[in-house]
């Protein structure tokens, strides 16, 4: 009897010792820190940490992307896109009738993708975590390896207030994706982000909602699996909204999401993310070629748009106990 109380005593101390120092701990600094404390003349300094759309117009740059002063107290990051920016799937004849996808009246993109040719002309205004594609230095999202990750964001009073008509949704807005492309015999396959999030404009409010895409984007037809997550139509636009995401992106069922939403947990999932047939490849093992963005990425209209963002920040361990994560994660 001696023994066994000795060794409960024994027991006890060492919980008593391991929960004192996990209260004690210091909790991990992120590995990626974005607070858009720069100078607004100077868009250099920004593009020494992000990479700006490829197909904005280099004069474009300065005045789409660039931080502004905001009632927080601080700059933050503002990004606007105006029509035509880095407009992609366009002819010469849609260009001239200006067809576009968006209106008031909600998205014609599924009318117009089962038209000869399937085209839906797009925008886009993002910035990019930067890395090198050939080494994989400056990488914050991998496959197989669990990332947090928290960005606020704050749509302009500017963002459409559209109400779809009967048979339409609201207007794509994409403002954060992270993509695995595909490939095969060296063309795209023009490959969703296996992971993004959307603002679309719906009446004085916008809907929120995360996306997870797995499967072949090379077969023909693709199979291509969507899944909806954290779905809301109450996110208001000029105020700010933080999201919390716990990420580990995987082909197979090992992958999870957790998403929370102003601290609040929103939306969960469990499966494969990403293309595991024809995704990118670095040295023959799958990774994530196109790091973080955050911006506008939206079916071609004519209003302009502005979204601005505060802290963005990524840890690769558990930032439990960090004030700039600030959430209670479940349990993996």
């Amino acid at each position: 009897m001696l023994m066994r109380a000795i060794a409960f005593a024994g027991a006890s101390l060492s919980i008593a010792i391991a929960g004192a120092w996990a209260q004690n701990a210091t909790p991990p600094a992120p590995v990626f820190v974005e607070t858009f404390a720069y100078d607004p003349a100077m868009l250099s300094q920004i593009e020494a940490k992000w990479l700006i759309s490829g197909l904005l117009a280099p004069e474009l740059r300065a005045v789409r992307v660039g931080v502004a002063a905001d009632p927080i107290g601080h700059t933050v990051g503002r990004i606007t896109v105006q029509e035509g920016d880095a407009l992609d799937g366009a002819s010469e004849a849609i260009k001239e009738a200006k067809r576009y996808v968006c209106d008031a009246e909600g998205s014609r993109a599924a009318e117009m993708e089962v038209e000869p040719g399937g085209v839906t002309p797009s925008e886009r205004a993002e910035i990019q975590v930067k890395s090198d594609r050939k080494t994989g230095a400056g990488e914050v999202v991998k496959f197989g390896e669990t990332v947090w990750y928290r960005f606020a964001f704050k749509v302009s009073n500017d963002w459409p207030r559209d109400v779809p008509i009967a048979g339409r949704e609201p207007c794509r807005t994409v403002i954060h994706q992270i993509k695995q492309d595909a490939f095969m015999n060296g063309a795209s396959c023009g490959a969703s982000p296996f992971f993004k999030v959307e603002a679309r404009p719906l009446g004085d409010t916008v809907r929120f909602f995360a996306q997870i895409a797995a499967g072949d984007a090379c077969s023909t037809p693709a199979r291509v699996k969507r899944t909806l997550i954290c779905v809301t139509d109450d996110v208001p636009r000029e105020t700010w909204t933080t999201v919390n995401v716990r990420l580990l992106p995987a082909h197979d069922a090992s992958g999870r999401v957790d998403i929370w939403l102003n601290g609040r947990a929103c939306g969960s999932y469990s499966g494969p993310m990403g293309d595991p047939e024809h995704g990118a490849r670095r040295n023959g093992v799958p990774f994530i070629n196109a790091q973080p963005r955050f911006g506008i990425y939206r079916d071609w209209r004519a209003e302009t748009q502005t979204i601005y963002f505060d802290k963005i920040m990524f840890w690769n361990k558990d930032p439990a106990g960090h004030p700039d994560w600030g959430v209670s994660a479940p349990a993996p």
